[in-house]
């Protein structure tokens, strides 16, 4: 990266290590769900090593396929103070909420409630939630909650007022660049959906669902990706 008194215009670009061909896009991220808290798994160093590991990340965090539609955002209030006799003013920091929001087709399968808890078990009759594959997380959840009131059967959950929705989940995003190099990695823990929508039309080809989250905390996973882009400058390359 070039420092200021480097900065030339017509010889160099601005920001280094951007290679041509090596970009971040929706075909390389992917969005995975599994149990609420990365402790469930052996916390963030656990989480690492299994996606360190080539197919690791299976067992205890699902993908989530036939996504349309993902935003993920933050907001962290502030209180702006002025003085008397000034026209400066002093920032204070407060609380900060973070926000999902997924939408996708509903295809052959589990539907998107069903998938956001699929590491989910209850086989305590009357109402059975069978887990959609055997992970890690529903072993050590903390609250192993009795379902009472069904949330829906086999692939289609569509209950939101079932109480299967007040315990909570987690949701991993994971990105990877055009040459499936890693970039990054982020877990929301606690994750609570508070709505869901389900939208079609007369002339519709498709049924199209949609949910948003709120997450307690967004905790960043030490994945093995790319190493930092320093600021150092290549001049026979440009960069």
């Amino acid at each position: 990266m070039a420092q200021m008194s480097e900065w030339k215009p017509y010889e160099r670009f601005v920001q280094g290590g951007m290679v041509d061909g090596q970009y971040l896009s929706a075909a390389f991220t992917m969005i995975a769900a599994g149990p609420p808290r990365l402790a469930n798994i052996g916390g963030a160093a656990g989480a690492a090593a299994s996606l360190s590991t080539e197919g690791a990340a299976k067992d205890w965090a699902l993908p989530i396929g036939v996504v349309q539609n993902v935003g993920l955002s933050h907001n962290r209030n502030f209180a702006r103070f002025w003085e008397l006799g000034s026209e400066r003013s002093y920032f204070i920091s407060g609380r900060t909420t973070g926000q999902l929001q997924l939408s996708r087709i509903m295809y052959h399968g589990p539907s998107l409630l069903r998938m956001l808890y699929a590491y989910y078990q209850d086989l305590i009759p009357p109402t059975v939630v069978p887990f959609v594959y055997a992970n890690p997380g529903v072993a050590s959840v903390a609250n192993p909650h009795d379902v009472k009131i069904p949330p829906g059967y086999e692939n289609i959950f569509l209950n939101l007022a079932s109480d299967l929705f007040s315990q909570p989940i987690g949701l991993m995003m994971y990105f990877r660049d055009s040459n499936e190099d890693t970039v990054g990695a982020i877990y929301m823990e606690g994750c609570y959906v508070p709505s869901h929508q389900i939208m079609t039309d007369a002339g519709g080809t498709v049924i199209q669902e949609a949910v948003s989250v709120q997450f307690e905390r967004a905790v960043p996973v030490a994945v093995r990706g790319l190493a930092l882009v320093s600021a150092d400058f290549n001049p026979s390359t440009g960069f």
